[in-house]
């Protein structure tokens, strides 16, 4: 199941990279940031949580009010048997904005809706995760260029395990984003 999550964002990753020169005729907003998160599981024993060790976030701007949003999991299990990564995976978003911006090339920002997809693999508990989640949120500039961005995921989870078990599971998840918009024209 993981290498269809593989060819699934193989697929967007070439269908982004292939229209881009369409994009590319207005200057479009790019943000890189941080994502700092922690997961904490109802399986984990007490004490036990993943921390994301490299939580990097791009933003592009792709419409007035659309942009594509990829985050890294990287995630360091801590665990009372010994810490290691447990989690490798990308999240991606399409925030869609309710008030329509000028110029592509300007940061975003004010409210959003976004509907998402996650894949992580985790190599500790031997499964695989694919999460379905829509994210009602706001994106403030704090900054000319410097922005925090603050949502809340709801959604679900499907969990692969290596035994072939399966199962969904509820999905809630708090973001904030700190970031930098790079290129374009600030507000």
């Amino acid at each position: 199941m993981f290498q269809g999550q593989i060819r699934f964002l193989g697929i967007i990753f070439l269908w982004i990279t292939a229209t881009g020169w369409v994009w590319a005729q207005e200057k479009s907003a790019t943000m890189l940031g941080l994502n700092p998160s922690v997961t904490v599981e109802p399986f984990y024993e007490k004490g036990e949580l993943d921390v994301n060790i490299l939580p990097l976030v791009f933003q592009k701007t792709l419409t007035h009010r659309f942009d594509l949003r990829l985050i890294s999991v990287v995630n360091l299990g801590i665990r009372k048997a010994g810490n290691q990564i447990s989690h490798l995976g990308l999240e991606a978003a399409l925030p869609i904005y309710l008030t329509r911006k000028p110029t592509r090339s300007e940061p975003t920002k004010g409210f959003y809706l976004a509907p998402g997809l996650a894949f992580t693999r985790n190599r500790l508990e031997a499964h695989s995760n694919s999460s379905l989640f829509l994210e009602p949120g706001y994106q403030l500039l704090v900054g000319p260029r410097t922005s925090l961005s603050f949502g809340l995921q709801f959604g679900r989870t499907h969990f692969a395990y290596d035994n072939d078990t399966q199962k969904w599971d509820g999905h809630f998840g708090f973001k904030l984003i700190i970031g930098r918009w790079l290129g374009g024209r600030p507000r």
